[in-house]
């Protein structure tokens, strides 16, 4: 397993720098995996609750209250703006996963989040013993360990991982189909697919994917909003403004300033 820090980061939520006593961020690759497992580390100076972008991927919050107790929190695919709360000097470690990966316990989960049965990691004390590890590649193998080990059942869809990898490792934009037509099996079984596994259709993982690359390439440079539009074949800047908006209830212009501040 490889560990990167310093692509960069898609934000999980709209909070901003003065919000956090503590906000770090890792990248690692599972075996095989083309996409990372960003690992967050956060505590907040208040109570708050975190903004959800679209987003095709999974979390899972592992958490630590003032008075030692601990949780663990799963936070389904967000297909809509939705808002999580978060506590005053509480510890989170948030594990986001890509789109192509799959909890079979929680298969088809969206717009939910659920606080799971320790049991299923192991118990209380290991769940703390984790978390309370300071190496963090330790702490990650162990809280993936717990994980992997876990009733939940996890795995990696391998149609959802070639759909996800030919949308994001082209140097041209493709639609739907052409995405479709590169997986070898029937289009029809790859929508089924990836509706039963990730609860949302090949059309709307399709779309967030998109939104999550705009993302990227106004994270990495300001660029000219026009080149953002022809790159992700959209017609024009108003088609571009509808998609981000039926996302996530804002603009584009809204949208690219809430991403800088963000990640000032």
């Amino acid at each position: 397993m490889k560990e990167e820090k310093t692509k960069p980061v898609i934000p999980i939520q709209r909070c901003y720098p003065e919000d956090y006593l503590v906000h770090q961020v890792r990248a690692h690759y599972l075996e095989g995996g083309e996409l990372p497992v960003q690992e967050f580390c956060i505590r907040f100076r208040k109570d708050t609750g975190m903004v959800m972008y679209s987003n095709a991927c999974t979390l899972m919050s592992f958490e630590q209250y003032e008075d030692g107790k601990v949780a663990v929190r799963f936070i389904g695919r967000i297909t809509e703006t939705m808002q999580t709360k978060q506590q005053k000097n509480a510890r989170y470690i948030m594990l986001r996963f890509p789109p192509q990966y799959m909890f079979e316990k929680l298969k088809g989960v969206v717009n939910q989040e659920i606080y799971l049965d320790l049991e299923d990691f192991g118990g209380e004390e290991a769940v703390r013993m984790a978390m309370e590890t300071t190496d963090p590649s330790e702490r990650f193998e162990m809280l993936m360990k717990l994980i992997t080990d876990s009733r939940l059942h996890f795995w990696m869809s391998d149609i959802v991982n070639q759909f996800v990898k030919n949308s994001m490792g082209e140097t041209r934009y493709l639609s739907l189909e052409e995405l479709i037509a590169h997986i070898t099996y029937t289009p029809r079984y790859v929508r089924d697919i990836i509706k039963e596994y990730t609860g949302i259709s090949a059309k709307r993982l399709y779309d967030i994917l998109r939104l999550q690359s705009i993302m990227e390439v106004q994270l990495e440079d300001s660029g000219n909003v026009m080149d953002c539009v022809y790159d992700f074949g959209f017609y024009d800047q108003t088609h571009l403004n509808k998609n981000i908006k039926k996302l996530t209830g804002l603009t584009y212009s809204a949208f690219r300033q809430v991403l800088k501040e963000k990640n000032r």
